[in-house]
């Protein structure tokens, strides 16, 4: 896929004011977006929490993250971002982009909006479940004995 570029607004969810403008390269193979710690604390974002990741190299490294409010092109969600070092790249990764509907163009490099498909549909009190003929094949092999681990209980 090639790569690309996008704005990203970013804000402290307690200080909505103050908003952060910056370009990040776009890397659907990144679970979370890293985004500057400098420029998070200087929003008033501070981390929560500890996360370990592994490098291409393999090495273990530790980074703190931090909950944001994210927005591009009018969609706006809330995130949990990393609070990247010096020398961390600042990307905007797959849970940003599911936070904001958006999904991508590999075509055209660009963000679209992602149509949501439901897998339930609540009609008055009651829940319907409706399953896809491959989940319905899937569990009639299960149940006939033609499909053991990991497909069963």
């Amino acid at each position: 896929m090639g790569t690309f570029t996008t704005k990203l607004r970013i804000w402290n969810p307690a200080m909505p004011g103050q908003v952060e403008e910056l370009e990040v390269w776009v890397d659907t193979g990144a679970r979370y977006s890293w985004i500057s710690r400098d420029r998070l604390e200087k929003l008033g974002i501070r981390p929560g929490r500890k996360v370990q990741f592994q490098t291409i190299e393999g090495r273990v490294i530790e980074r703190e993250m931090a909950p944001a409010f994210v927005s591009t092109d009018g969609y706006v969600g809330g995130d949990t971002v990393v609070m990247a070092e010096p020398g961390d790249m600042e990307v905007m990764g797959a849970y940003t982009l599911e936070s904001l509907g958006l999904t991508v163009d590999v075509v055209h490099q660009k963000l679209v909006p992602v149509v949501v498909h439901l897998a339930l549909a609540a009609t008055g009190s009651t829940v319907k479940v409706r399953r896809s003929r491959i989940v319905m094949a899937i569990d009639d092999d299960i149940e006939d004995g033609r499909l053991g681990e990991p497909f069963s209980e």
